[in-house]
């Protein structure tokens, strides 16, 4: 089972040197993560354009996919699997 965050919530990412993230923020501090799966999506048809690289992370004890919007620069969290 899964939740999605309806709107989607920004969240603090660090990047490595190859844009890839290696931490991502929770509560006040940032927990390293490890990448299970990647993939990018751009959509210029659509009424409001879509242009995301989707990451979804492992933290200690938690799995998320987060995504990051190339047309506003900034990165959300999208969903949270339990």
């Amino acid at each position: 089972m899964t939740r999605v965050l309806r709107p989607p919530k920004r969240v603090g990412v660090v990047l490595s040197d190859a844009g890839d993230p290696t931490r991502v923020k929770v509560g006040d501090y940032y927990e390293p993560v490890n990448i299970i799966e990647q993939w990018r999506v751009d959509e210029r048809w659509w009424h409001t354009p879509i242009d995301r690289s989707y990451v979804k992370v492992m933290g200690e004890s938690w799995i998320v996919l987060i995504y990051h919007d190339h047309i506003m620069g900034d990165w959300f969290l999208e969903r949270i699997f339990d």
